[in-house]
């Protein structure tokens, strides 16, 4: 009687490579899932930075624009007066000037520098800032012979005199009346502008002093 006999398989060194490679073939599904959440994750918390920076520049934007709005709100009805239930809307305010882009108002008050410049702040407007002979001349066309303030003082720094909006007044632009600005009793530190015997221009006065003023504002694009 014949008993087959079977021999265990010898197994080389290399099936034994081979079987290592199959094993790392075969990771668990879970393991699988594991990394791909992980990986999901990471993923995640690099792009949920970028959400939330773009939802504060979003935001801050916003900010930025509903202050804008704010600003001119209080002067809506003067520059879009509701009428027959219906807002018509118009360059400038009522009762103030048009030229080219600019609106301006010629107060008929007399207040301080610092009380004029506020009320022009209230309108959402500033001080007028004279930029050019042609806006000189303008502004002497509504002034008539009165004393009015204009947005120029050197209030920080003696002799050195800034626009409201913080640009330095250049040498090449102004419209000084001869020997102005002479700071008489160390106290002037506020411009204004007039017309009289001496001629038109730009007088330094102390900002204490009551005068009219002259606001400016951007014109509404229709």
């Amino acid at each position: 009687m014949c008993t087959a006999q079977w021999a265990r398989p010898h197994t080389t060194a290399q099936e034994l490579s081979t079987q290592r490679q199959v094993d790392k073939a075969h990771i668990p599904t879970d393991w699988l899932e594991d990394t791909s959440a992980s990986q999901n994750c990471s993923m995640g918390c690099v792009e949920e930075p970028l959400r939330v920076n773009n939802s504060t520049l979003d935001k801050d934007q916003l900010q930025r624009d509903f202050d804008a709005v704010v600003v001119k709100f209080p002067v809506l009805d003067q520059y879009c007066p509701l009428r027959s239930q219906k807002r018509v809307c118009r360059p400038c305010p009522e009762g103030w000037e048009q030229r080219n882009s600019e609106c301006y108002y010629f107060s008929t008050e007399d207040k301080n520098w610092n009380d004029s410049r506020s009320a022009c702040l209230k309108q959402g407007a500033d001080l007028v800032i004279i930029e050019t002979e042609e806006e000189q001349d303008f502004i002497y066309k509504h002034t008539g012979e009165d004393v009015y303030w204009i947005g120029l003082s050197d209030s920080e720094t003696e002799g050195t005199w800034l626009w409201v909006d913080g640009t330095p007044l250049q040498k090449d632009k102004t419209f000084w009346v001869t020997g102005e600005p002479d700071d008489y009793g160390g106290s002037e530190d506020c411009a204004a502008a007039l017309r009289w015997r001496l001629g038109d221009g730009w007088v330094d006065f102390p900002c204490h002093r009551d005068w009219r003023s002259v606001c400016e504002t951007d014109a509404l694009p229709l």
